[in-house]
């Protein structure tokens, strides 16, 4: 009987760190441009943190986009259709959903999910029109969903958020062409894919944050 309840408590201490939650926080920095590039993709190195060395990537999905050949009708579709004015703040604010994570640890492995990629900009003089000096400010994601890995981190699954900032380097008369420098924290909370089905579908882990 000793034999049968020691078993039993040794089961349910491996399944409790079996189902622990892992925590992750790491800095990227990189570039990228979604304006003269279809399928625009930010990327760079994760050089800071838990996960580094490694290297990051972030998929804009772009269908129904101007083609890129035409950087000008694509910046006006991008600037009607995604950046809001808030006269409040003075700030404009972009977010583009369902965009493609990925992320690599050197010779450790990878992880793949769907994130937000959120941009804003401060309008320095308040006159609602963006000047070139207004193109840096905040980049941020509130939501991060991690589907699956390989390597050391697969099956696992989980949500995060991330936070930085951007710098567009602005000249006058194309300050919207030129690549945005980019360097954010980035935070994931783990856990086995079979404990986290709740959590995998981008239209329920949106409503958290209604």
């Amino acid at each position: 009987m000793k034999t049968a309840i020691a078993f039993v408590a040794g089961l349910v201490v491996m399944t409790s760190m079996a189902w622990a939650v892992v925590h992750y926080e790491f800095h990227c920095s990189g570039s990228g441009n979604m304006v003269v590039n279809n399928d625009p993709v930010y990327s760079g190195q994760i050089d800071g943190g838990d996960l580094a060395p490694g290297q990051w990537w972030i998929e804009i999905n772009d269908d129904g986009w101007p083609d890129a050949s035409d950087p000008d009708v694509r910046w006006a579709y991008i600037w009607n259709n995604y950046y809001v004015y808030d006269s409040g703040s003075q700030r404009w604010t972009a977010t583009f959903v369902d965009c493609i994570l990925d992320l690599e640890k050197t010779g450790m492995g990878t992880m793949h999910g769907v994130c937000d990629l959120t941009f804003q900009i401060i309008d320095r003089d308040g006159n609602q029109v963006l000047d070139p000096s207004e193109c840096l400010d905040g980049l941020s994601g509130a939501v991060i969903i991690i589907e699956d890995g390989t390597g050391a981190y697969a099956h696992l699954c989980g949500n995060g958020t991330y936070q930085g900032w951007y710098i567009r380097d602005c000249v006058e008369g194309s300050e919207t062409w030129m690549n945005d420098d980019v360097g954010f924290d980035m935070y994931l909370d783990l856990d086995e894919c079979g404990m986290a089905t709740d959590m995998t579908t981008w239209s329920g882990i949106k409503g958290l944050f209604r």
